[in-house]
């Protein structure tokens, strides 16, 4: 039990660490392709990047992102690419065009 707190403790420390304090948020366009086996489904949706140090937050009406800088290469691959990317395996690719919603 002790070591659940523990672990919790330093989950939400490294979340308040990547908050936007400060942070300049940039209005973005999302596309997230979630991978469920075979079968992969596309969305594009408005929402905002903020980058503090190198921890990010993707926020929108319907999904939030926490792309932790010490999970980088572990948890997700991050590809500075023109949209930026970050990939959880097998789970989904999010891509993020810093700029206005795009159609």
């Amino acid at each position: 039990m002790n070591c659940m707190r523990t672990s919790l403790a330093a989950a939400s420390l490294a979340i308040s660490a990547a908050t936007p304090a400060g942070a300049e948020i940039v209005a973005s366009t999302c596309r997230l392709l979630s991978y469920n086996g075979s079968k992969t489904t596309v969305e594009t949706f408005r929402c905002d990047f903020m980058q503090r140090g190198d921890n990010v937050m993707v926020n929108s009406a319907e999904h939030e992102f926490i792309f932790l800088a010490a999970d980088q290469g572990e948890a997700y691959i991050r590809i500075n690419s023109i949209p930026l990317r970050f990939t959880r395996t097998g789970e989904y690719t999010l891509e993020v065009t810093q700029a206005p919603w795009l159609r």
